[in-house]
């Protein structure tokens, strides 16, 4: 494997060395039209003339100096920017050499702040290729919101009990500031502390991944960004945000917030300490501690794009609650498990990481993306349980206290590199991965199980130790070949190879009271070990109108060998090699610069992992044991995936439909086998045929009266159909659900008041051939209306009054309820830049903590402990040496200090 890396390395070198050049540059220096001196700190950004979309961005250096590389031939829209001054917008085209602008000049604004006048209404949301963007000043903000309020207000958005993001029901999984990485592994260090204010647009992004934009050829792989577009404003200087609050029920909160724009380079620190995240779930009693940095520049002649960042993460978690679990047998037999429980959890951790991205030419490019991460936890939890039978017959019960302390750390790395050598796009793309990643953890575990059928006790007093490493490469080169404007041909070669070592080790007491002797039946663990190979050839047909069509396949060899022991002894030993296979088709479509239209089509091939293969049977607890299956097969899946963009920017129109189908063929479904009189659980595998879902959705925002009224309508629609094949205590149970649900918000924009009225409403139909008690036609809806109310001497008014109600459930709880949020603020001292605010949460104190979960074959409720009301005065204060509060000659003042450093 080393020769052919360095055989694949020296081949790299060879290439590099007969480079041409395939991208270009655009380069100029910006001066002040009336004083003929340099502008440092301007910003620099360049569009899409076609649907004026970013594609790249810079601010001028000391010499007023700007260079935008690694440019692909086209057409282009230049915007260039500076306080005080008249923005300057000039189209530039790049044929076949990089363009040089020479002198550009921006002359004195004409209009003040103070006599600035705006007519129109900002257009809510449009959608531009693969990105759809929310205009933030149609959603109009409490002094002092945070960033997670204003996701909130986003039709589409929505953001769970633990701060995960999902638009239109897909994961959110990084956030960048202005297409840079910003804290991209801890998203809630920006929505809970950047505030909104600084917020210009947020945009949704399916970026696609580094290979596709380094080599040009579409792999199929993306994921969801969240893009915060900063305003222009926010980006000069120091801007300082530091905020402090307290409240009834001891509630308190501290935010601070600090950015520094010194030329290319960006400076944040962040920092947070409440106890409010537990409450406004209602899940239970949090202290949340965050601190972090993160630094961005542009080095080494600006050929070097350099992301950092660093950040601590503390909380301590406590819970006291209840759940209730209805455990379906089958037919009329059922048991039902009731659990109290008492758990607190304290965890710590740290992690670094960074992207360095290098130019050295046009037509070269490297990319590295180092992390790392430390993780410390402990945890100390304890519960009482019981189960009976349907008829209330006794079945087991008993208690449990376990503790345990782990650490945890994972370092990776992932480097590309691209070199492109002619003008029709030939290049060879590179990239090395690794990671390394262990644990360790020890702790107590006591209980008592009484199976009262048998009057058989199972107790536990015992020592728990654990520990875990693995590692793991990747290596991938893949060559381009054009054979005309309109074809190429992609090969691909990519190996990736790794090792796993686990064991959980667990002692009993000797007879002098030390955990010594090793319980061979609780104690186990497993050594693995995988090499897999993929070639793979991809087809591109360009259309018209920048439309492309993408078709290729892959083939993917692979070993495993896995080792597992339990009580020292090897229980299960086997090497497995199998061959899969997966196509992919992918159609970009662009009939205009108004709409796009995507569709793909994948395959995909996944084996069962070795755990499920094992046919061993392990216990995990008195009441839990699972047993794998040998004979499994690999499952096959088919996804068809499709979407369509329609925006109209000038009539304030947009549209944005999807639509997809998955189906799996020898899916790997567990399969329970319930003792009745014990209550024990042995769970196995089995494949099934036939797992399906049918999905699509629509989001259409439009103005009512015309462009420039100030009433919007957002309409948002999602449908979705499932069939899950799975089984009832070894009784094979087919589920088709049907889903739809449809929401509308109305909202007006004043000059002195933003207020919106809308509603949500969703059905669900259940329909289940064993598990005929988790049947169920239901409905959910709610209607709600929310204002802010801006008034004279700094004073605002914010208020949300929800109303929720639900029918078609069997049971007794109480699904009707009001939910009422306020708060009254006034800004006062220089610009405003205090803030003293007063907010009441769930003012009517009607919130519930009360949750039901469904599964195949088991319905969960769970009610903890929980404050849902409090009211809290915040104070918050706000700096920023060049915001708009400051007048335009202080501005040009302070702009020109500026240009002279």
């Amino acid at each position: 494997m080393r020769r052919w890396i360095w055989i694949m390395g020296a081949l790299l070198m060879s290439m590099v060395a007969s480079a041409q050049q395939k991208h270009y540059s655009i380069k100029g220096v910006v001066y002040e039209e009336s004083t003929k001196e340099a502008i440092v700190g301007a910003g620099v950004r360049l569009l899409q003339q076609s649907d004026s979309l970013y594609v790249s961005g810079i601010s001028t250096s000391t010499k007023g100096q700007f260079a935008l590389a690694n440019i692909a031939p086209g057409k282009y829209l230049l915007h260039i920017s500076f306080l005080g001054l008249e923005p300057l917008y000039k189209e530039v085209e790049v044929v076949n050499k990089s363009v040089d602008l020479g002198p550009i000049y921006l002359s004195e604004a004409v209009t003040r702040l103070g006599v600035l006048e705006v007519t129109g209404q900002a257009t809510p949301m449009t959608v531009k290729q693969d990105t759809i963007q929310f205009n933030a000043a149609a959603f109009r903000m409490r002094q002092g919101a945070s960033l997670e309020e204003l996701l909130r207000r986003i039709p589409g958005m929505a953001i769970d009990d633990d701060g995960n993001i999902t638009y239109n029901g897909e994961a959110i999984e990084h956030i960048e500031m202005d297409g840079r990485t910003f804290f991209g592994k801890d998203p809630q260090m920006a929505t809970k502390n950047l505030p909104s204010d600084m917020i210009k647009n947020v945009q949704v992004v399916d970026k696609k991944s580094d290979e596709t934009r380094l080599t040009g050829m579409n792999d199929g792989e993306k994921i969801k960004v969240l893009n915060l577009e900063i305003k222009e404003d926010k980006k000069r200087g120091v801007i300082a945000n530091l905020s402090g609050g307290y409240g009834t029920q001891q509630r308190y909160t501290s935010n601070v917030l600090l950015n520094l724009f010194d030329h290319d380079a960006r400076y944040t620190i962040i920092g947070e300490l409440n106890n409010v995240d537990g409450v406004r779930r209602g899940r239970g009693e949090e202290t949340t501690r965050r601190i972090g940095g993160n630094y961005d520049d542009l080095l080494l002649n600006k050929t070097l794009k350099v992301t950092a960042e660093a950040f601590f993460n503390s909380s301590d978690y406590s819970v006291v609650g209840k759940t209730r679990t209805t455990q379906l047998l089958g037919g009329e037999k059922a048991n039902n498990e009731v659990n109290h429980f008492q758990n607190f959890r304290r965890s710590e951790g740290g992690n670094l990481n960074g992207r360095m991205e290098w130019t050295p030419s046009e037509a070269t490019m490297l990319v590295f993306e180092p992390s790392f991460q430390y993780n410390w936890q402990r945890l100390n939890n304890s519960s009482q349980f019981q189960t009976t039978s349907r008829q209330g017959a006794a079945i087991n019960d008993g208690e449990s206290e376990r503790t345990n302390r782990d650490k945890s750390y994972e370092a990776s790395g992932d480097l590309h590199f691209r070199h492109t050598f002619n003008e029709l796009g030939r290049n060879i793309y590179g990239r090395l991965s690794y990671q390394f990643n262990g644990s360790n953890g020890a702790g107590l575990q006591l209980s008592k199980t009484s199976f009262r059928q048998t009057n058989k006790v199972d107790q536990r007093d015992q020592r728990l130790s654990s520990f875990d490493r693995g590692a793991s490469g990747r290596f991938r080169i893949a060559y381009l070949e054009p054979f005309s404007k309109t074809w190429a041909l992609q090969l691909m070669y990519d190996a990736n190879f790794g090792r796993r070592e686990n064991d959980q080790s667990t002692f009993n007491k000797d007879a002098t009271g030390e955990y010594s002797v090793l319980d061979r039946i609780y104690s186990r663990g497993s050594k693995n070990s995988y090499f897999t190979h993929r070639m793979q050839a991809r087809l591109r047909y360009k259309l018209a109108n920048k439309s492309f069509l993408y078709a290729g396949v892959s083939v993917n060899p692979s070993t495993t060998h896995t080792i597992s022991t339990q009580g020292g002894e090897v229980t299960f030993d086997k090497q497995r090699t199998v061959w899969n296979y997966a196509p992919i088709a992918i159609l970009e479509c662009r009939p205009s610069d108004s709409l796009q239209v995507n569709i793909k089509y994948s395959g995909r091939t996944r084996q069962p992992s070795m755990s499920q293969l094992n046919p061993a049977i392990v216990i995990i607890s008195p009441l839990a044991q699972v047993q794998g299956n040998p004979e499994l097969l690999p499952s096959f899946s088919h996804s068809v995936w499709a979407s369509f963009n329609f925006n109209r920017p000038m009539a304030r129109q947009s549209l944005n439909m999807m639509w997809g189908w998955d189906l799996t063929n020898n899916a790997v479904a567990p399969i329970q086998k319930i003792d009745p009189s014990t209550g024990v659980r042995l769970t196995g595998y089995q494949n099934i045929s036939g797992n399906q879902s049918l999905y699509g959705g629509f989001m259409l925002s439009l103005p009512i009266g015309g462009p420039s009224s100030k009433w919007t309508s957002f309409t948002f629609g999602r449908m979705s159909y499932s069939r899950n094949k799975g089984f009832v205590n070894e009784v094979l149970n087919r589920s088709d659900v049907w889903r739809p649900n449809l929401s509308q918000r109305i909202t007006w924009s004043g000059s002195w008041l933003q207020a919106t009225l809308g509603g949500f409403g969703m059905m669900q139909q259940a329909k289940n051939s064993i598990a005929t008690e988790m049947d169920s036609h239901t409905w959910d809806y709610n209607t709600y209306g929310e204002a802010v109310v801006t008034l004279p001497f700094g004073v605002s008014l914010t208020s949300k009054l929800t109303y929720q109600n639900a029918s078609g459930y069997q049971d007794q709880l109480r699904r009707n309820f009001w939910l009422l949020d306020a708060s009254v603020s006034w800004s006062f001292l220089k610009e405003q830049r205090g803030t003293l605010q007063l907010s009441g949460y769930d003012l009517l104190q009607q919130r519930t903590t009360f949750m039901r979960q469904f599964a195949l074959d088991r319905i969960t409720d769970t009610e903890v402990n929980g404050i849902t009301s409090y009211v809290m005065l915040t104070f918050s204060y706000r700096f920023n040496n060049m915001g708009s509060g400051v007048k335009a000659s202080e501005m040009k003042q302070q702009g020109r200090r500026y240009r002279r450093r």
